[in-house]
């Protein structure tokens, strides 16, 4: 998986997930709302294997000017 984002607010944690929706319509992957510890994380995947994570992680940093990170869950 590739984590996006981490929030302490659910609405917060949504609003993101929408904005890089409508930023990244090239998304076929679903972005979870993975909730522990009081956080709400954004996971993307998954993923064959890590190469193919860092792949679409470049992809949106190219788009977005942030890079996701892998992680395995």
């Amino acid at each position: 998986y590739l984590q996006l984002g981490a929030f302490s607010s659910v609405d917060n944690a949504e609003s993101f997930r929408a904005r890089i929706l409508r930023q990244l319509d090239w998304l076929s992957e679903t972005i979870h709302v993975h909730s522990r510890d009081g956080m709400y994380r954004l996971h993307l995947g998954p993923y064959r294997d890590v190469q193919e994570a860092g792949r679409v992680a470049e992809r949106i940093r190219e788009a977005l000017a942030f890079k996701p990170f892998v992680i395995q869950r």
